[in-house]
């Protein structure tokens, strides 16, 4: 494209963008003419003349043919002219008009629709930013065999995942959330031979690289590795894209991996790359390197409800939220074409917005998801469980009775006679139990299968213990909401009371209700999960049983004192007992330090704990989260992937030993009592609901709010 055609030609001939031949013509005759007539009093130096008529000349020329309009609509605004007429609601008061005022500059994608949805800036680019990183379970247990193999200092590690998984966007924010302890290389170009390889690798370290001698390469490499571990500091290799690495390369990998000490391994490796990757490592010559791979694991692409999570996360990390909105059944449509691929995720949910500021509606439906991808191209559903057995079991029970009936009509003795020996004194149902059809097999593919499901249980609860109503399973849409703010950030955020007798206390909590205290305690408590509380009125315990549908969260009842709120290490509603029959309030406890803590009610309050001691009758509610949905019954005798979860992170604890497998037996059930001694929960081997409160406040991929700030 020539330098005129960074120009936007409509704003050039003052027409909007679904302007018609005619329109164009129309317009480039008017303008031509009127600078015709002006030229000879043209007065300003600043104003051409005769570059404005070629520039409008070269307009016309391209906009008056529609192959050349198409090709530039195509590369300036992302899609073409045509798409746009065939849009009835594209009108003058439609965003397409407002097009005209667009360059070709590099604000001019922003100005598309980030502007008119309110974004700071795209929300589905295809860019791996960091920030965007969802935290999918999936994405949980990458990042949590990442620390865990760098913790364990192991020699090598190997990431798998489908194109488009994110293997690339959680690399990088794994690097940009290690310490100035660690020394990284990341290779994201493999194409290259052995002695590139190690030059690369140098060059990565800031350490000669210039050098062709491959002994002396590695030499310089030996001698930093030794002088880095001296520091303290350790020294990791990412390699993405390995699947492209070639044999006598990965060979070279191997070889690198024999720079240690007596004890310790000097460079750490993670191969990041396709399943074609795990192809590569069958190889014979390859037996050794594939050997050493100690840690690994596969990025699955999304379901369903992590697809809606996603979308929204997005959504609201461009600060979207609630300046957009897709209808569950165009998530739902999305994930079907896009296969739970996050790269198919943006590039559908980004045109269905262009083609949302097109239609001049900030609502995406499905059928804006039907128009996104057909414009895409290329992108099949992906049946549902329902069109699958429709497809398979119903046309083969409809064949075989097709078959019986004809057979029975048939004037074949032979045939006929056993038709009616198996099938007329037989209930036809029964013949088909005894006849199986086995198309029914494998119709649900195994990763297909929910992981969870779990019926909706509810049990009453206790000061002791209570068991909370759980859904089978929570929309991870909900799930990205509950990102806590640190507390520490809110303490000082405004100005505080500061109480410091009991007595004063007590006035305080005595001119309010017992609803209204409530209220006012969940509230803070709901801002410390970074949720926006909105207007509570009338809290009680049914609306505390459906925080997890308005908001994500679950509530656990407990006694303990002091000691006990410190070592769960979580913000708590208090149960307060005022003298004098002035019955139940409730003070939410925020934050503590040392001797003192700061509360909330309708204001917040520093005050210290021996204030609040004579009052507090032990009983606190704890809001939480179950991230990973566990089921309830989660203990010996359990088999399922959650098992290996717990197993992976009671390991990084240091509390689980042995190999891992779905079976919840004798060695969880070992590890368990013992994480469950450390942090004062009854040992009682069953991961209940003190233990993943404790589990997720200690692993820090999870988000949760903590009373201690250590």
């Amino acid at each position: 494209m020539n330098p005129v055609q960074y120009q936007d030609y409509y704003q050039v001939l003052g027409i909007p963008r679904n302007a018609t031949n005619a329109d164009i013509e129309r317009a480039f005759r008017t303008l031509t003419g009127r600078w015709t007539v002006r030229q000879p009093e043209q007065t300003s130096f600043l104003e051409n003349s005769k570059e404005r008529l070629s520039l409008a000349e070269e307009a016309y020329s391209v906009l008056s043919d529609n192959g050349k309009r198409d090709a530039y609509d195509q590369s300036v605004f992302g899609f073409k002219a045509t798409m746009i007429s065939n849009h009835p609601y594209a009108g003058p008061k439609s965003p397409v008009s407002r097009m005209s005022g667009m360059s070709r500059g590099n604000k001019s994608r922003h100005s598309v629709y980030e502007d008119y949805f309110g974004f700071s800036e795209k929300p589905f680019d295809l860019t791996p930013d960091p920030k965007y990183l969802y935290l999918s379970p999936k994405h949980k247990e990458v990042l949590a065999h990442l620390v865990f193999g760098l913790q364990e200092n192991n020699g090598f590690l190997k990431i798998v995942g489908e194109v488009g998984t994110g293997k690339t966007t959680i690399s990088r924010s794994f690097l940009s959330q290690l310490d100035s302890g660690f020394n990284i290389a990341y290779i994201f170009n493999p194409c290259l031979n052995s002695v590139e390889l190690i030059q690369t690798i140098n060059s990565e370290l800031g350490i000669p690289s210039e050098t062709e001698s491959r002994k002396e390469l590695i030499d310089i490499l030996n001698a930093f590795l030794l002088e880095e571990r001296k520091k303290g500091k350790r020294v990791v290799l990412i390699v993405d894209e390995a699947q492209d690495l070639e044999t006598p390369v990965l060979e070279q990998l191997r070889l690198l991996s024999n720079l240690e000490t007596n004890t310790q391994k000097l460079i750490q490796i993670i191969l990041i790359g396709q399943p074609e990757l795990d192809k590569i490592l069958q190889k014979e010559e390859l037996r050794q390197l594939k050997q050493r791979i100690t840690i690994q694991w596969e990025l699955l692409p999304l379901n369903q409800e992590e697809t809606r999570g996603y979308i929204q996360h997005r959504l609201n990390v461009a600060l979207g939220k609630g300046k957009v909105r897709f209808t569950k059944s165009a998530m739902d449509l999305i994930f079907r074409y896009s296969q739970g691929i996050p790269r198919m995720i943006n590039v559908l949910a980004d045109r269905s917005l262009l083609i949302g500021f097109t239609l001049n509606t900030k609502k995406i439906t499905a059928k804006t998801i039907k128009t996104a991808a057909k414009d895409v191209g290329g992108l099949l559903l992906k049946p549902t469980i329902f069109e699958k057995i429709t497809k398979t079991i119903f046309p083969a029970a409809v064949l075989t009775g097709l078959m019986i009936f004809a057979a029975s009509r048939a004037e074949i003795p032979q045939f006929a006679t056993s038709i009616k020996e198996n099938v007329v004194s037989k209930d036809f149902s029964q013949y088909i139990r005894e006849n199986p059809l086995n198309t029914a097999v494998n119709i649900i593919p195994r990763d297909m299968r929910p992981v969870l499901n779990l019926p909706e249980t509810s049990q009453k609860k206790t000061p002791e213990k209570a068991n909370i109503a759980k859904k089978p399973d929570l929309l991870v849409s909900k799930t990205t909401l509950v990102v806590p703010k640190p507390v520490i950030s809110e303490i000082g955020s405004s100005k505080s009371l500061e109480i410091s007798q009991t007595e004063k206390l007590v006035t305080y909590l005595s001119s309010l209700t017992l609803e209204e205290s409530k209220e006012e305690a969940t509230k803070w408590m709901l801002e410390t999960w970074g949720v926006d509380p909105g207007n509570l009125i009338g809290i009680d315990e049914p609306i505390f049983e459906n925080l997890e549908v308005d908001f994500g969260l679950s509530f656990y009842e407990f006694s303990g004192n002091f000691s006990r709120l410190a070592t769960l290490n979580y913000p708590v509603i208090l149960e307060m007992n005022l003298p004098n029959a002035q019955g139940t309030k409730y003070l939410a406890l925020v934050s503590a330090k040392n001797n003192f803590g700061t509360f909330g009610s309708v204001d917040k309050i520093e005050m210290p704990f021996s204030a609040i001691e004579s009052l507090w009758n032990n009983k606190a509610i704890v809001f939480w989260k179950d991230f990973e949905s566990l089921p309830k019954n989660f203990g010996r005798g359990f088999k399922g992937k959650e098992s290996i979860w717990l197993q992976k992170n009671l390991r990084l604890l240091g509390f689980f030993r042995g190999r891992e497998a779905s079976n919840y037996g004798p060695k969880t059930v070992k590890a368990v009592k013992k994480f469950q001694r450390k942090y004062g929960i009854k040992d009682e081997g069953s991961f209940d609901t003190e233990s993943r409160l404790a589990l997720y406040n200690l692993l820090k991929i999870y988000n949760t709010p903590r009373l201690v700030v250590r």
